[in-house]
């Protein structure tokens, strides 16, 4: 049997880029992540307070070269600004996190208001768009990488797949599944350019959007009578161990995929 051994700082000299990683949920994990295999962190947020907590905590620990860039995502002139900062500090992108996303409050999609959907599409959709078209190029250029030569990977949501859709918060579930579309699209435009797309989608985990509120989330599911196989709310790090594995060689041949991470909620749904 033949045993494919990872180095243990595979992303040493490569830089990795989060968006929202500005809060204690996903993004600052998986920042976290990144840094103890080496990578080199550009940390994205509106946070700029939350940014400098997550810089500080990594350069606790680790030494990774990390720049900090306070931009809005759905703004495409302010992405373009942080594309430009990135390049002049740094030589290659290897892994972009589209990360960043907003919940938009529990309307169904048919009586949220105008300004709700076009905020929520704008950071959730619009915004993962402009950070991709802002930092593909520079991925497409990197042979140095080979046989890899990027890696992009969307944090979408259980909310956003066939089984998960939810009417309880429409807009944002759309918003999902919008995300899920591209992981899939940008899976077919940049394979033949050795760059690799996919999606994690979480389930009910313990993050700022929950208010990092247990009880919170009991509730929320008993509301929508749903129950959870793996009867446990998810720990944000979980989520960071299943991005770590994207971003490693044993996943160079996986891409177009959505990861559902749920504790088995979305199988359940009017099983259990």
């Amino acid at each position: 049997m033949l045993i494919h051994i990872i180095e243990e700082y595979y992303l040493k000299e490569k830089v990795a880029i989060v968006t929202g990683a500005g809060s204690d949920g996903f993004g600052r994990r998986m920042a976290k992540a990144f840094a103890s295999k080496g990578a080199d962190l550009v940390l994205n947020d509106i946070d700029e307070k939350g940014l400098e907590i997550t810089k500080e905590e990594i350069q606790k620990k680790y030494d990774s070269k990390i720049l900090t860039v306070k931009a809005d995502i759905s703004n495409s002139a302010e992405v373009d600004e942080m594309a430009k900062e990135v390049s002049e500090i740094f030589e290659n992108v290897f892994l972009l996190v589209n990360n960043a996303g907003i919940d938009g409050g529990l309307y169904s999609s048919l009586k949220a208001k105008e300004a709700l959907y076009d905020k929520v599409m704008g950071v959730n959709v619009k915004g993962a768009w402009n950070v991709t078209k802002a930092f593909y190029r520079v991925m497409k250029r990197q042979r140095e990488f080979m046989p890899i030569r990027g890696k992009i990977i969307n944090i979408a949501s259980c909310a956003g797949t066939q089984n998960g859709l939810n009417p309880f918060i429409g807009i944002y579930s759309a918003s999902k599944a919008a995300l899920i579309a591209f992981t899939k699209l940008w899976a077919l435009e940049l394979g033949p350019s050795d760059i690799t797309v996919n999606a994690i989608s979480p389930g009910v985990f313990l993050t700022p959007i929950y208010n990092n509120d247990p009880k919170l989330i009991r509730q929320f599911l008993k509301s929508r009578g749903v129950k959870l196989p793996i009867d446990k709310v998810g720990d944000p790090n979980w989520v960071a161990d299943i991005a770590l594995f994207l971003a490693s060689p044993a996943a160079n041949y996986i891409t177009g995929q959505n990861i559902i991470i749920d504790g088995g909620m979305c199988v359940s749904i009017n099983k259990i």
